[in-house]
């Protein structure tokens, strides 16, 4: 039999550290969990609402913008981007060069 000293039976179930299935700090965590969850729900329908008004108001910059968002941060132009980047840069030449 194997015997640690200074340990006596009595004093480790006195503990407050419930282990690994800690009950109390399972509850505080749900109730915390739940308050931040109803704090940022009001949150979240404040800018459901501002995102529903301005689609109803700029529907063809927001359908743009849900593509561009939908192909990824990385993602390559469309043709007609690059169609319209290269009007944009020869109107910039044009502009340029007609000054001179």
């Amino acid at each position: 039999m194997l015997f640690l000293t200074g340990m006596n039976e009595d004093k480790t179930n006195n503990t407050k550290n419930q282990g690994e299935g800690d009950r109390a700090s399972a509850r505080r965590y749900e109730r915390d969990v739940k308050g931040y969850v109803a704090r940022g729900k009001e949150k979240v329908e404040r800018a459901a609402s501002s995102a529903k008004t301005y689609v109803e108001q700029h529907g063809d910059d927001a359908r743009r913008a849900e593509r561009q968002a939908a192909r990824g941060p990385h993602a390559w132009p469309t043709f007609d981007e690059l169609v319209a980047r290269g009007k944009q840069w020869i109107e910039r030449m044009r502009a340029k060069y007609a000054k001179k």
